[in-house]
């Protein structure tokens, strides 16, 4: 079952606070985060979890490295002037 683990807690290094399991599960498109693992090792069999609950094709996506930051930072700027584009043309 993969909701099994949803209520257990662990604080999150990233958002520097306490998050269910669910969110780290979830958050990566509805995929897990990348640190699952390194999160989630010492309150359960985590390795165990993901390979039983995702595809080869998930788990390289789930782990693939992140994108630069100017790359993200670009792909907001061209998906804010997207929907700027749009709202314009609603007039």
């Amino acid at each position: 079952m993969i909701d099994q683990f949803d209520k257990k807690d662990a604080y999150c290094p990233m958002l520097g606070h306490v998050l269910p399991f669910h969110y780290c599960r979830t958050m990566n498109e509805g995929l897990p985060c990348r640190r699952i693992l390194d999160c989630w090792f010492r309150r359960m069999p985590i390795r165990e979890f993901i390979e039983g609950n995702y595809s080869e094709e998930e788990l390289q996506r789930i782990f693939q490295p992140p994108k630069p930051k100017m790359v993200s930072l670009a792909e907001i700027v061209a998906n804010a002037q997207k929907q700027a584009g749009k709202g314009g043309d609603e007039k």
